[in-house]
Formats: C-alpha cells, structure tokens, sequence
C-alpha cells in the first residue's frame, strides 16, 4: 500500500513538472538586428546619448562599445525588444563578455510597461518586475551582480530591491547568465548552475521585454568617468558583447486525467 501511494505521488509530481516553449533564439548571424525583435533605442540617458553608433553587428556577435568623441559625447547603445517580444513568467538566457571601465553600466535584464503602475510595492506581480539578470560596472573590475527592484521608483517607502553580488573577476570570458522566475520567485544560474534565488519579490506575471545595454554617468554609483572620456570607437575598452540570447515560456504540464 505505502508503495502504491509512494509511486502516486511521483506520478502527480512528475506531472506537475513544466515544460519550456522556446521562444527567442537570437544569434545575431544577420549584418543587422532583427527589426521585428529589436529596437537600438536612441536619444539622452544619463550623461550620454544612447545612439547606433554604439552598436555593432558583426560575426554573429551583437557589440556594444560605449565611447567619447572629440567634442566630448559619450555615446551608450540601448537594444531592447519594447513593444516587440516579451516573455510572461519564463526563462531568458545570454552568453556574453565584457570590459567595463569606471562611469559605465553594462546590464542584461527584464523590464515591464507596466512597472510600478499600482503605485504599491505588493501590486509588482501584476505591475511587473525589473529584473537585473547581469548588471555590472568599472568598479567591479569583471564582477558582476544580479538584482530585483519592485514598487514606483519614486516612493521611497514602496521601493524595494534584493541583490546579490558576484565578485569573481569572470568579465572577459565568454559566460552564460539566465533567469527563471514564476509565482514562487526568482532562479538566476551562471554558466547553467543555480548562482542565487530569491523568494521575497512578488513573481512578475506581466509581460516583461528585455534590454542589452550600456549607461554612463559622469559620476555615479558606477564610478567617475575618466576626464578624457573613454576615447573613440576604436580605441575604447568599454565594451559588452552578446553572442546569442534565448528565451523560453512556461508550458504548465497539463491535470492527469480523473480516473
């Protein structure tokens, strides 16, 4: 008897399990982005001009090259799927590298259109989340850290954030870093093993789109720029590179039939 129960507890398990719809498989192998996917978002971010002149697309890697010209622009490249591809309580996953110098963010992450439309902290499941699956800086010197952040980002006493820090200096070579996340919460892996979960912020259940990009400050929380700049294009060490990005969506396993 206590056999027979054991077995129907796995079979209920088992069917319980997920499974995973692929439903980006970008590997950058086209000479430019694919519009019906990606959009290089343009104009002043921070003390720099988001702009396609940051952007490249070559040998099947997307390169984004923060860099100062002779009159003193900081150019940023911004690429995003807004309004175009979203994933609703799934997985996303990119291999990348990267350089990063003092003044300058680099991140992968998720974002919702609807984020902090409650105006409450405890609406995020339904206002979407920001989700930093790979967020880093010149200070970290090839470190990396993964981070939440839920509630308006104006109410101080609504917005809230969770992080955790990866300092191992793993920047310049080619890794891979994802998500999942579902009414539970968040898993984020490197390289394919679990790196850190979190159970506090409300699992998004809106679409979330997600973003490659690069920011600078003159000065922030992500150092002080150099007084020079960065330099020109070819020249400049400031750089993030993604050689494909992935995306799944959950497939609920469907209820075994009544007996």
């Amino acid at each position: 008897m206590r056999a027979l129960l054991l077995c129907f507890a796995f079979a209920t398990a088992s069917a319980a399990e997920p499974t995973w719809k692929l439903t980006l498989d970008e590997n950058f192998d086209g000479v430019e982005l694919n519009a019906k996917v990606w959009t290089v978002e343009t104009g002043k971010r921070r003390d720099s001009l988001n702009s396609p002149k940051a952007v490249d697309l070559k040998d099947g890697v997307l390169k984004i090259t923060t860099w100062t010209d002779a009159d003193g622009t900081t150019y940023c490249g911004f690429v995003t799927t807004r309004k175009k591809f979203f994933v609703t309580q799934g997985k996303a996953e990119a291999r990348c590298r990267f350089l990063v110098q003092p003044g300058t963010q680099i991140a992968f992450w998720a974002q919702s259109p609807t984020y902090g439309k409650s105006g409450k902290a405890a609406g995020a499941a339904d206002d979407g989340v920001e989700i930093d699956i790979l967020e880093t800086t010149g200070l970290k010197k090839g470190g990396y850290q993964s981070a939440l952040h839920w509630g308006p980002y104006g109410n101080k006493e609504e917005k809230k954030a969770s992080s955790v820090q990866h300092p191992a200096n793993v920047g310049a070579e080619w890794r891979t870093y994802a998500v999942e996340w579902d009414n539970t919460g968040y898993r984020f892996f490197f390289d394919g093993q679990l790196a850190w979960k979190d159970e506090k912020c409300p699992g998004s259940k809106a679409p979330q789109f997600l973003l490659l990009t690069s920011e600078s400050n003159i000065k922030g929380w992500n150092g002080e720029r150099p007084k020079d700049g960065y330099g020109l294009k070819d020249a400049s060490r400031n750089t993030f590179e993604i050689d494909w990005v992935k995306a799944w969506e959950r497939v609920e396993a469907p209820k075994p039939a009544a007996k």
